[in-house]
């Protein structure tokens, strides 16, 4: 089998070329010119450069592949960036499929975000049913994954065989940026409070995350949406502290932890958001794919427990930390 994978060179996108191969699948991976390449560096894989701009080129790149793995996604907080975020995450996708479509493509698996998931308004965790009811109150990043999950469904629609996963905050090696979640374990082993999102966040490890999109390759349903997650892995700032702290051994300051009545005052203080939906939150309910994938659940300790060494190991710690942007894994 021959798959193509865009991405790859980010945290999610090398988990999952590594789960490939590990299934003797052959790989050809879409990559920017000037991309760090250090996460594929070794691998037995094909490389193509290009751009999901630039449409022409996309169908030469995908022929004779069976099976799309769309993971990259550009992200920027930078506001006069945004339209180039579009343009990537929302275009691009547009481009890569109809190229799918028109080459032949038997599958695709479609990387989208726990942020395309709504808040539900009953209180019960989100799940993927959860109507995306955030559109006023996301940042460009969520709005322009969302459009891009939308162009998926729709040309799944059209007849391509299309299986959007929902991955949540992964945890593991070789997130080379780092990601916001790999800063917050960095700030955790440098004793400093991570920032965090109010409602709490659900953690996975990479490894479930990788093998999710195999999973879903081979059993998914087209045009369903699947939750990448850890049943256990709803977590509050006070519980991914005392978490990290367990595998590592790094104390966090107390004085500088959150005060357990925050937990009830977020819920209390005046909220911009729709009138009925939670706090921002990025938990969810992901047994749908435990069900029906067969999704593995590492425990978050031992994805943690890595993730830690491996920052320890490459010099991470004790480096100044900027918001992670660029082309790379949702």
């Amino acid at each position: 089998m021959q798959a193509f994978v865009t991405g790859a060179t980010g945290f999610v996108g090398a988990a999952v070329v590594r789960e490939l191969l590990s299934h003797g699948v052959s790989v050809r991976a879409l990559v920017r010119p000037n991309s760090n390449r250090r996460n594929v560096e070794g691998l037995d894989i094909e490389i193509v450069e290009g751009d999901l701009r630039d449409s022409h080129a996309l169908p030469d790149a995908l022929a004779g592949c069976e099976i799309l793995f769309h993971v990259a996604a550009y992200y920027t907080t930078r506001e006069e960036d945004a339209r180039t975020m579009y343009e990537i995450n929302v275009g691009g996708t547009k481009n890569l499929l109809t190229a799918a479509w028109h080459t032949g493509v038997e599958k695709v698996v479609h990387t989208s975000t726990i942020g395309t998931i709504g808040q539900s308004v009953e209180g019960a965790l989100p799940t993927e049913d959860t109507e995306f009811n955030l559109w006023e109150t996301c940042s460009h990043y969520v709005k322009s994954k969302y459009l891009a999950e939308m162009v998926a469904l729709s040309m799944g629609q059209q007849g391509l065989q299309v299986v959007v996963v929902n991955p949540t905050a992964p945890l593991g090696p070789r997130d080379i940026k780092p990601t916001s979640t790999g800063q917050r374990v960095i700030a955790c082993l440098e004793g400093h409070v991570p920032s965090f999102v109010p409602g709490g966040i659900n953690f996975v490890a990479v490894q479930d995350v990788a093998r999710g999109h195999w999973l879903a390759a081979a059993k998914g349903h087209p045009g369903r949406r699947y939750l990448l997650g850890n049943i256990k892995g709803n977590l509050m700032v006070e519980d991914f502290v005392q978490l990290v702290e367990k595998v590592s051994g790094v104390p966090v300051p107390r004085q500088r932890r959150r005060n357990p009545l925050s937990r009830a005052r977020q819920w209390l203080r005046p909220d911009p958001r729709p009138q009925g939906t939670r706090p921002a939150a990025l938990v969810c309910d992901p047994s749908r794919a435990v069900r029906e994938l067969g999704l593995t659940q590492t425990p978050l300790e031992d994805a943690l427990r890595e993730e830690a060494e491996w920052f320890r190991a490459h010099g991470y710690l004790g480096e100044p930390r900027r918001e992670p942007e660029g082309v790379a894994a949702s």
